[in-house]
């Protein structure tokens, strides 16, 4: 029987199960390859965007009109601050029993 070339295998992180490097789900623990933010890191990034932008200009006392301009540009920096933090892949814990 051939052996697995080093570098094509790696261990799981929570089962330490020696698994393909280009398998999705752990065999052994079924803990999951997460590619990217998941949808509560974006939404939960985007959510405090849109409450920091305005409460920052509300504090200097700028108008009303600067405060939605500044909750949307806090939105749009909490989003692309999710994506920039998890732009790559990680495994997430294996579900709960």
């Amino acid at each position: 029987m051939m052996e697995p070339i080093p570098n094509s295998v790696e261990q799981c992180p929570f089962c330490r199960q020696t698994i393909r490097r280009t398998a999705e789900i752990c065999p052994g623990c079924g803990a999951e390859r997460q590619y990217g933010p998941t949808r509560r890191e974006s939404l939960t990034t985007t959510g405090i965007g849109l409450v920091a932008g305005p409460a920052a200009i509300m504090v200097v006392g700028a108008g009303l009109t600067l405060a939605v301009v500044a909750a949307a540009i806090g939105a749009l920096m909490g989003f692309f601050v999710a994506h920039a933090r998890h732009s790559s892949d990680r495994w997430m814990p294996p579900p709960k029993p």
